[in-house]
């Protein structure tokens, strides 16, 4: 089945533009992922080169905003025989409309629509617990992780607010 993201009608720039701050995407990640869809859709390669003198920052400016977004996953990196190979794909995973949570929705009740079910009293504490150490804009962060690696445990979610910590 053909994943709704890769059809020919969707528009993944203005996707991108419209949906950077429900991502937590800084204007240079939100740059950065544009550039790479714009060479991937005309067959560009991607360089170094490239990003830096388009984005007019060095090579060491660049590596920072890449391991973001990796670590954020939103962005893969892996090699082929050609080189570098970038990988956006992840980023359209997400369902921003589930993340209004300051505006719209409870976090307990987003929690609950990500996990497809109501919260056992442990994870409810373990949730409780999570956002006093971590914080509710991390927490929610590591939701969005979880979500995207389709691995919607607290646990895991646990895992992740910690990496970010360290």
């Amino acid at each position: 089945m053909k994943k709704w993201y890769k059809e020919s009608y969707f528009d993944r720039k203005n996707w991108i533009l419209e949906n950077f701050d429900k991502l937590s995407l800084s204007s240079e990640e939100t740059l950065l992922l544009l550039l790479i869809d714009l060479c991937k859709s005309a067959r560009r390669p991607i360089s170094y080169d490239y990003l830096t003198k388009k984005l007019s920052l060095n090579v060491k400016q660049i590596d920072t905003i890449i391991a973001s977004l990796v670590s954020k996953h939103y962005l893969k990196l892996s090699t082929n025989s050609k080189g570098l190979v970038f990988d956006i794909e992840n980023i359209f995973e997400f369902d921003p409309e589930k993340y209004e949570i300051a505006e719209n929705k409870d976090l307990y009740d987003t929690t609950e629509d990500v996990f497809g079910r109501p919260l056992s009293p442990n994870e409810l504490q373990k949730m409780n617990d999570l956002i006093e150490e971590y914080g509710q804009k991390q927490f929610i962060e590591a939701l969005r992780i979880s979500e995207a690696q389709r691995k919607v445990k607290m646990a895991y979610i646990e895992g992740v607010l910690r990496n970010v910590k360290q």
